[in-house]
């Protein structure tokens, strides 16, 4: 056969512990059912379509339509195949390790099959001392069509089960319930749809047994003066133990903490002990550094090491642990808007506003993310001044750098299990195969400081009311609550929450987001209706008719765990994947752009929302145009060329996305008083990106930050200044804001200035505002008319705007204590403005270095007038801005620093080259193309 064969010498450099070794099986052929298609030396870890990739057997399938016509690879079944020479001595009880097996696979050894998986999330150990040979052994994997596979399962199934289908996806109906793999593998309404399938984690045969190898540890982490008293903490780490079975006497285990031992003991371990024993060594620190969350402290981590000894043989494991408390308070109350139930957080007796995003994957293939993509996008987490993400549930648990990092950097996770937007079998096989599932994740990830809490699912029971209300089904078949609710009640309450409970106790669970919560936890009744009650649980909210800057459409929850608005991503990530025909005329670039929307209505919904307040580029105006029109060659508002009408919707559209999230964030912000509804967490959707299309994220698949990523680190900051116009009022309304945890003192100075120019009309000044610890406040109202005054200032709510300036201030020591980001107030709409007109340059750039980190500092400089939403870039290098998007008036400088990734060669990028790739944009070059880009000067 043509195979490739590894031989038994790998063990020489392979060695794990005494008395085992591993040989591995890192170099496949790969082909398909009938062997037309063929890779010989496929790289594992990998899954079918990076394979064909690194062969030349396909492109990029993110590259325009590509996704269309690469459908043939998931209906193709794929087989991987080895040979491994061993000698006729080798050691006694091989077992083959596969980590991941992504999709539906039968494994084969030497023509015997040794298994039969069909679960992407959990690593498979499979005996095969009966079927290993001396000499050439022969190891096959062949994995079926997982759209072929879950269809079955859903014919077969008893009665039909549902779940949501996405717009302008091929792959639909997939019956993606039945399958545990990744459910975004099928196509979401933010991305594509590739079903890939492969060996995407690491596979090897390991050769005898450890004699004692140290697995994984838990910490249990006790209080003993009561939860209120973290002056002294006592610390249980329980290490779980693998390999042989056979009795070991005097064995050694030692624990440091910070490299000083703190503990030893020494052991026993019975004949008889039984697999994942775990042997408990207990610490007590005194006085301990405690664990925050981003905003408000340090993320301390104590570096844990424990060592395993005796004469036979000698086994280390290590970890970094923080010490700290996590509480998800859920407390009966009535104030507030209405009677129910609070929903926060608490991080060591401090309750914590939740400011996040949720994670989507990074990527469709998913052993082609890097570290360094992880490592970007919680980086720019941390520099939103975000302190959760929320690890969505139709995608796949994250990788252990992932939870490291979180650790590392103070972001809380919300953990779902991985089952989204629909229901799901219940027969034993599935059941049986969701307990090893659950159970093997929890213990890989509750040693993870960071995860606050589990979630069962994402949106199942929320489903039950849009199946009702919008159903989907065959022909002669509806939906039945009745079972519906027995489904998720067997499969969440009955035996997901049992294992959770029992293997990490220390940490909340909910069954479902979002949710009304409980009627009681003994016994456990859920509060089953409509999840979108404001007085109870979390919330997700969506609404894309109505005016996003209209605070009232936004409700008054306790928590929002998803909300959001679509945008397009940047000319330069589209043009990455298109073709330069694909710019040349809109009937071209509008057949691209619809391909990669999967979002019904999406691009009406976001050209509704920019109507509202900006010149929008014909013939953007109206979708019914762009499906009418086979070319545009001028338009009298618009001038410009096409390929620049088009960048000029693209940047809006970001824009626009990001005002109706600044609206959101500082309704909900202000919504922490408990008159306006005690909302105590905003995690909006979405973090990132799986490819280029349009989608509610604010980092791009490329990890360019959009722009709403900058408002969102502008809201999410530890104070804010909020200004809304109430409908009712002629009265604008100042708040401020503050996750602080200390009283302050603020400054604000008022300022109104002319559109045109920024030049100053009058100023009005506060001093020494007193804000209390942790508290949203109304500090002033402000009469609009008697502020523009519009016979002695000859403003008008066109011609002049309100600038807010604030200085923070510790109530005790007087020093300024948080910062305080200026704040703009309109009184028109954007296309109502009387704007002027200017440049906005990039006029010196200098490169500092700090050990790993480089950063390009950038002098920005507008002429006489005001320009709004000014973005800076620099196409193709991975970093972001200190300040993006903002208001410059006239004559202003602004010092902006670029962050390089840290993923980035930076000795190839000098200052010249930095320099020649900005680039400045700003709303009124969006309208005029006489505005050429200026070169730095």
């Amino acid at each position: 056969m043509r195979g490739l064969q590894l031989t038994f010498t790998a063990l020489l450099a392979t060695t794990t512990s005494l008395n085992a070794a591993i040989v591995p099986l890192d170099r496949w052929s790969f082909r398909s059912a009938n062997g037309s298609v063929r890779v010989d030396n496929a790289s594992v870890p990998g899954t079918s379509h990076v394979h064909l990739m690194e062969a030349g057997v396909i492109g990029d399938p993110y590259y325009r339509f590509n996704e269309r016509e690469y459908q043939w690879v998931a209906q193709e079944a794929w087989t991987y195949e080895t040979q491994v020479t061993l000698p006729s001595d080798v050691s006694s009880k091989p077992t083959l390790v596969f980590e991941t097996l992504d999709g539906v696979a039968h494994v084969t050894v030497n023509g015997k099959q040794v298994a039969t998986t069909a679960n992407s999330f959990v690593s498979h150990r499979i005996d095969v001392a009966a079927v290993l040979l001396p000499g050439v052994n022969h190891i096959q994997v062949e994995f079926q069509p997982v759209l072929q596979y879950t269809r079955n399962q859903a014919d077969t199934y008893p009665y039909f089960v549902p779940a949501t289908e996405n717009f302008n996806t091929w792959t639909e109906p997939t019956r993606r319930s039945f399958a545990r793999k990744a459910g975004s593998d099928f196509g979401w309404d933010w991305g594509p749809a590739f079903v890939t399938s492969g060996i995407a984690g690491p596979a090897y045969i390991e050769f005898g047994e450890p004699v004692v190898k140290l697995k994984d540890l838990q910490v249990v982490q006790v209080f003993p003066g009561g939860k209120e008293d973290l002056s002294v903490v006592d610390v249980t780490v329980r290490v779980a133990l693998d390999g042989g079975k056979a009795k070991h006497e005097n064995v050694t285990f030692d624990l440091f903490v910070n490299e000083e031992k703190k503990t030893t003991i020494l052991t026993t371990i019975p004949e008889d002990w039984k697999e994942d024993t775990a042997i408990e060594l207990l610490f007590r620190l005194e006085n301990p550094k405690l664990w925050w969350s981003v905003g408000y402290g340090e993320p301390y981590l104590y570096g844990i090491r424990v060592d395993a000894w005796n004469s036979d043989f000698n086994s280390t494991l290590s970890h970094k642990i923080g010490i700290r408390q996590v509480e998800l308070v859920q407390d009966d109350t009535h104030a507030g808007n209405v009677a129910g139930k609070t929903f926060y957080f608490k991080i060591n007796q401090v309750p914590i506003f939740i400011k996040g995003a949720n994670w989507i994957p990074a990527d469709s293939f998913p052993t082609r993310t890097k570290a360094s993509t992880i490592s970007h996008l919680l980086e720019s987490v941390r520099a939103a001044n975000m302190n959760m993400v929320r690890v969505w549930g139709g995608g796949r648990y994250e990788s252990d750098l992932f939870y490291a990092e979180c650790d590392r950097l103070g972001i809380l996770v919300w953990q779902e299990l991985m089952f989204a937007c629909g229901m799901y079998p219940r027969d034993t096989a599935f059941l049986q195969n969701v307990l090893k599932e659950v159970s093997v994740q929890v213990s890989r990830l509750r040693k993870y400081t960071s995860i606050a809490i589990w979630g069962g699912n994402n949106e199942n029971e929320n489903m039950m009311e849009q199946f009702v209300e919008a159903p989907i089904f065959p022909p002669g078949t509806t939906f039945n609550r009745d079972i519906a609710v027995v489904d998720f009640t067997t499969l969440f309450v009955d035996l997901i929450r049992p294992i959770i409970v029992a293997l990490d106790s220390s940490r909340p669970f909910v069954d479902t987001s979002p949710s009304n919560g409980l009627y009681s936890v003994d016994p456990y009744v859920k509060r089953w209706g409509p999840t979108n009650g404001v007085a109870f649980g979390d919330v997700h909210f969506y609404d894309y008719n109505n005016d996003c800057q209209d605070y009232r459409m936004y409700p008054r929850a306790r928590f929002i765990s998803e909300f959001g608005f679509q945008s397009w991503p940047s000319a330069d990530s589209l043009h990455n994947i298109s073709s330069k025909d694909d710019w040349d005329s809109f009937q071209a670039f509008w057949k691209f752009l619809k391909y990669r929307e999967r979002h019904e209505n999406g691009t009406t919904q976001m050209v509704t929302q920019l109507e509202r307040r900006f010149h929008v580029p014909f013939p953007f105006r109206n979708e019914k145009w762009l499906g009418e029109v086979s070319d545009v060659q001028d338009d009298k508002s618009f001038g410009f060329s096409i390929s620049k009408r088009i960048e000029s919707y693209l940047y809006l559209t970001q824009i626009q996305q990001s005002l109706c999230y600044q609206t959101a964030i500082q309704t909900w912000r202000r919504g922490k008083n408990v008159e306006l509804g005690m909302t105590m967490g905003i995690l909006y959707w979405q973090l990132n990106d799986i490819w280029q299309g349009s989608s509610w994220s604010s980092i791009e698949y490329s990890g360019r930050w959009k722009s709403l990523h900058y408002v969102a680190k502008r809201e999410f900051a530890s104070f804010i200044i909020s200004i809304h116009k109430r409908e009712d009022s002629k009265a604008a309304e100042v708040y401020a804001v503050s996750d602080v945890n200390e009283d302050l003192h603020v400054d604000v100075v008022y300022e109104i200035r002319r559109t045109k120019c920024g030049s100053l009309v009058k100023s009005i000044d506060r001093q020494a505002i007193t804000v209390a610890a942790l508290e949203s406040r109304l500090i002033e109202e402000l009469d609009i008319e008697a502020l523009l005054d519009h016979g002695a200032t000859s403003c008008h709510h066109r011609s002049c705007f309100l600038h807010v300036h604030c200085v923070v201030k510790s109530s005790t020591t007087g020093l300024e204590t948080a910062a305080c980001e200026d704040t703009y107030h309109f009184f028109a709409p954007y296309k109502h403005l009387n704007l002027g007109w200017g440049e906005v340059a990039a006029h010196s750039v200098v490169k500092t270095e700090n050990g790993n980190a480089v950063v390009f500092s950038v002098e920005l400089v507008a002429t006489d007038f005001v320009a709004l939403f000014v973005e800076v870039d620099v196409p193709g290098v991975l970093g972001y801005w200190s300040s993006n998007s903002f208001l410059m008036v006239g004559n202003e400088t602004k010092m902006l620093n670029f962050t390089v990734s840290a993923s980035e060669n930076v000795d190839m990028i000098t200052v010249d080259a930095f320099s020649r790739l900005i680039t400045v944009n700003w709303l009124q070059k969006s309208y005029d193309n006489s505005v050429e880009d200026v070169a730095v000067q």
